[in-house]
């Protein structure tokens, strides 16, 4: 059973695939508990509903995406047989993840965006690196910046990670204490092939 905290019809908010229309379908519980989570009621569970079940709900709306995402979507022992579920019945799956739960049973089809921790969350260090081996081109690793600190240590993870050869990257300013104009100044600055991500949902406020 998944432990439902959310479902909804909206747009993806952020990269690879913002403002695409989308189910969102969040699942209660998380593992870290980050300073910046703009998530309050992450355990807060709406309903126990089988996998099946859902992916059909999925499949009512009519959206061709679903965003699969927490608090952490990983912690449910049940997620990859829900991604499996949504992608038998022709949806495309996008799923949010921290990469503290290893990725071997997500389907290869799945386009995952990775949220490697940053020193300012208080949990830097808890990506699973062999997590690596399980993402490609169509995949983001996504660092979630709030100052100078967390932007260096972004850029020595990349090159100490490889990043560029495995996955995109992007980098995210903490909504409403990073200005996105300064990290762009950074990003510009910087000289690699880093994209900016702005939490479109946010802006537009929706969810």
């Amino acid at each position: 059973m998944i432990p439902l905290n959310e479902f909804t019809e909206t747009l993806i908010g952020e990269e690879p695939h913002a403002g695409e229309q989308c189910v969102l379908i969040r699942i209660a519980g998380c593992n870290l508990d980050c300073r910046w989570c703009d998530t309050p009621d992450r355990e807060k569970i709406i309903e126990r509903v089988e996998t099946d079940e859902l992916a059909d709900r999925a499949v009512k709306t009519g959206r061709p995406w679903a965003l699969v995402t927490g608090g952490e979507p990983m912690n449910c022992d049940e997620t990859p047989e829900l991604l499996g579920a949504l992608l038998s019945r022709e949806i495309c799956v996008l799923m949010e993840t921290n990469g503290s739960f290893s990725l071997e049973k997500v389907p290869p089809e799945v386009v995952k965006s990775v949220d490697i921790k940053t020193p300012s969350s208080g949990f830097a260090g808890r990506f699973m690196e062999s997590n690596l081996e399980f993402l490609d081109k169509k995949d983001v690793a996504k660092f979630v910046i709030a100052d100078r600190n967390d932007f260096d240590w972004a850029l020595n993870e990349i090159e100490r990670l490889d990043l560029f050869s495995k996955s995109g990257v992007i980098f995210s300013p903490v909504w409403e204490i990073m200005e996105p104009k300064v990290l762009v100044r950074m990003i510009l600055d910087c000289g690699l092939p880093v994209r900016l991500s702005v939490q479109l949902h946010k802006i537009l406020r929706i969810k």
